[in-house]
């Protein structure tokens, strides 16, 4: 039986100069380098683009797998078309091909603050654009419409998004 899974990858950001990676420009892996380097640029504290790939990405790794913390949540509603007659009844359809909306809101709380950099980059350079995640063995595509980061120490910190089913 497959394991059950909550979570998204992202993958590793790169420089067109970077050896046998696709950095070419415009692409997510590029974009987030360049999100990186704009956003961290002090190299004499250590917080820059390159401890913060160092840190998601140990020994060669191409991709990060970010896992949901436990109680993130799932809604659904359904669009339905309703025709209201005289009479009291009323006539219900569903409304389009997919007519379940699906919103979810995750967790990332108490992650290293270069994991949070990391995903906050994604997110900015993903929009508008869908993404994959993995709810238990279904894979859905999703927008990030809202997140927020909430800083509790320097070096630790949590991330709360609000994500939309996308077909």
């Amino acid at each position: 039986m497959a394991k059950r899974a909550f979570s998204f990858t992202i993958p590793k950001p790169v420089t067109s100069t970077t050896a046998g990676q696709p950095g070419v420009a415009g692409t997510p892996e590029r974009l987030m380098y360049d999100d990186l380097g704009t956003k961290y640029f002090d190299a004499d504290s250590g917080e820059n683009r390159d401890a913060i790939i160092a840190y998601n990405f140990p020994s060669g790794a191409t991709t990060a797998e970010i896992k949901f913390d436990r109680g993130f949540s799932r809604t659904r509603e359904q669009r339905v078309l309703v025709a209201n007659f005289g009479d009291g009844y009323e006539q219900r359809v569903r409304d389009g091909l997919n007519h379940i909306t699906e919103k979810f809101t995750v967790n990332l709380a108490n992650r290293r603050w270069e994991e949070i950099a990391l995903i906050s980059s994604f997110l900015d350079t993903k929009t508008p654009q869908s993404f994959s995640i993995i709810l238990e063995r279904e894979t859905l595509k999703v927008v990030c419409d809202t997140y927020s980061v909430n800083i509790g120490h320097d070096d630790v910190q949590s991330l709360s998004m609000e994500l939309r089913r996308v077909y």
